[in-house]
């Protein structure tokens, strides 16, 4: 909030969207200014932003002004800035600035209501079958659920067959929404239509679920007991038949199905949609790899880091517990020495590693690589994904399963998750395997499964990954 004059023949409230352009991710950010007057000469101006790809919303920023042709926002609690020039009433040109990095980004007015819906959003007062928002607790009652059952009207009270969701990782609301897509909605519509009763919540942090403060940290541990809660509630339901239940997660969600199928055996079958099958160190350093390539780094370089990535976090597999910044920095510095020295890499391979990240965040190396590290060891989620191999969960699990992956997923690696299933196959596992060509981590047709082209897609999710559901379930309730 700032108080300033009053500029004429300019319109500053309302909204302005602009879209940063980071290491081969696009992220549209939308700066929603309103002012209050104080006087004839004086206002103030109060601006939220929304950065829909990251789930943030109507986040209150700090400052904003306004002085002659010069606007400034400034997210003091996210470290970034922005500042720009008034290019004519509908342009604001300017930098983004947020951690060291300085990014162009040109803001322009929008007029009138966005679009807001996406081709296949179900739209709530056409669907022909029932929709109850329902509420219910954990085992401690610290946890109050909030959610959606949607489920085909009864008819001679018969028991319907029931599907419960997981969303990926982050706190995600019931829709699992991403931008203006609400994947967990089209995919409840079809699976209610087709007789399923589906089940879909907010997570904990999320939507209209409320939690005790000391839940704020959890691992994937905590999510499987929230799903196991999910199930007692729908255990509890007197519409549903108990002996056919399935779970549904997609990404971190399918670990969290794989879980929750482990510690009951209430369950009928599961359906994985992208889960994460490599160790979590594998997977993160996929991640890495296509945020190098689509940033444009060259392989060299690729290769040369991906092997000092690997090299920390193996180390830091072997602490079970947070670890100082002074316990990271000896780590990170201990590993930048071997990585430097490794016999398994070109000499002087790390030159062009070390040039472009100083280039990059305009700061010495290796106190970028402990700042970049720290928060894969000091977050409880991260320390537990690290650690994770969902495929050794799997093998545990004797009920049929259905694995659906894109063959463009820069998330989860379609290559290993088709080898862990090979693996378990080959032990006796109801495992069924489908790769979709085109298809990225959200199952959307695409050209290069790239994050930044989630949003921008006017489909949510291939109809052809929703019937091969629907069929799956119809062969195994």
């Amino acid at each position: 909030m700032f108080t300033l004059k009053l500029e004429a023949q300019f319109s500053f409230p309302g909204k302005w969207i602009g879209t940063i352009k980071m290491q081969g991710v696009e992220l549209d950010i939308h700066f929603n200014v309103k002012e209050t007057k104080v006087s004839k000469d004086e206002i103030y101006y109060l601006t939220k932003v929304d950065v829909p790809a990251q789930r943030l919303k109507n986040y209150a920023i700090d400052q904003t002004s306004l002085k002659k042709k010069n606007v400034a926002f400034e997210i003091t609690s996210l470290g970034a800035k922005f500042k720009g020039k008034i290019i004519d009433t509908n342009i604001i040109q300017g930098v983004f600035e947020q951690r060291g990095k300085s990014i162009p980004l040109k803001l322009t007015k929008h007029w009138g209501p966005l679009k807001l819906d996406k081709p296949q959003t179900p739209k709530v007062l056409e669907c022909t079958y029932l929709y109850e928002n329902v509420s219910f607790s954990n085992n401690d009652g610290k946890i109050k659920f909030a959610g959606t059952l949607t489920h085909p009207a009864i008819k001679n009270e018969q028991k319907l067959p029931a599907v419960i969701l997981f969303t990926g990782s982050g706190s995600q609301d019931r829709d699992e929404s991403i931008g203006n897509h609400k994947p967990f909605a089209v995919i409840s519509n079809e699976l209610t239509k087709a007789g399923f009763a589906v089940l879909r919540v907010d997570d904990r942090g999320a939507g209209e679920t409320k939690m005790s403060p000391e839940k704020r940290n959890f691992t994937t541990a905590d999510l499987i007991d929230d799903g196991l809660s999910y199930l007692d509630f729908l255990l509890k339901d007197s519409r549903i038949d108990t002996s056919k239940i399935f779970l549904l997660g997609h990404s971190e969600g399918g670990s969290i199905a794989i879980g929750v199928a482990r510690k009951s055996s209430k369950i009928r079958g599961i359906i994985g949609m992208a889960p994460a099958l490599a160790s979590g160190i594998q997977i993160n350093t996929y991640q890495n790899y296509w945020a190098l390539k689509n940033s444009g780094s060259t392989e060299n370089v690729i290769t040369s880091y991906l092997f000092l990535h690997e090299m920390i976090l193996n180390e830091f597999v072997n602490h079970d517990t947070l670890m100082s910044e002074l316990e990271i920095s000896n780590i990170v510095n201990h590993c930048v020495e071997s990585w430097k020295s490794s016999s398994k890499l070109p000499k002087n391979h790390y030159k062009s590693v070390i040039k472009s990240f100083e280039k990059l965040y305009k700061a010495k190396f290796i106190p970028t690589l402990v700042e970049i590290y720290k928060p894969l060891n000091q977050m409880d989620w991260m320390r537990y994904f690290i650690k994770s191999n969902e495929a050794t969960e799997l093998v545990h699990i004797r009920i049929p399963a259905l694995i659906l992956m894109g063959k463009l997923d820069q998330q989860i690696p379609y290559d290993q998750n088709k080898e862990a299933v090979d693996q378990l196959k080959l032990l006796g596992r109801n495992i069924d395997f489908v790769g979709f060509e085109g298809l990225n981590h959200l199952m959307q047709h695409c050209k290069t499964g790239n994050v930044n082209e989630y949003l921008s897609n006017e489909e949510t999710i291939s109809m052809e990954v929703i019937e091969t559901m629907i069929q799956w379930l119809n062969k195994n309730k």
